[in-house]
């Protein structure tokens, strides 16, 4: 007959598999923040209060 597959060792690696993931975009995503160009930072931080001219219609 069949034999029971144990997956003790995919319950240990999913979770550091995907925490390292996760740690990784959140390490890129920091470090691209910090090095934008201060002008660049000034606009994005601006975005959501600019007024658009095509809402004005």
């Amino acid at each position: 007959m069949f034999k029971r597959v144990i997956h003790e060792e995919w319950a240990t690696i999913v979770p550091m598999f995907a925490f390292a993931v996760m740690f990784t975009v959140f390490v890129v995503t920091t470090l691209r923040a910090i090095r934008l160009k201060p002008d660049e930072r000034k606009r994005m931080a601006d975005l959501p209060l600019q007024d658009s001219n095509d809402s004005e219609k």
